[in-house]
């Protein structure tokens, strides 16, 4: 099998969007409400969520679980090593049942 010359790169543009998609499905927040910042971890990439999550009961186990399976599905779709995921949470996302009249 011979190689394709050339190379593949993903902009940090674009690594953005797929770990603010990813966090936004995970948190059960929309994607427009979520920051995600990417910087260097000693050549892994970090990633620094902001914003709400949908969770009824403990929110910090919640959250805790969410980057284990934010880092690992960034990692699987970018093809990227993934070092370390802070997430902040500023609020908490609630499914409105209807509105009241």
């Amino acid at each position: 099998m011979s190689a394709v010359p050339g190379r593949v790169e993903i902009t940090a543009r674009a690594l953005t969007a797929l770990a603010r998609a990813v966090a936004a499905e995970r948190l059960g927040a929309p994607a427009k409400r979520l920051r995600v910042g990417l910087e260097d971890h000693d050549g892994a990439l970090a990633l620094e969520v902001t914003g709400p999550i949908a969770a009824d009961g403990d929110v910090v186990s919640a959250a805790s679980a969410a980057a284990d399976t934010i880092r690992s599905r960034v990692g699987d779709l970018s093809g990227r090593r993934v070092g370390r995921t802070h997430i902040e949470l500023t609020g908490i996302v609630r499914e409105h049942e209807g509105r009241v009249r």
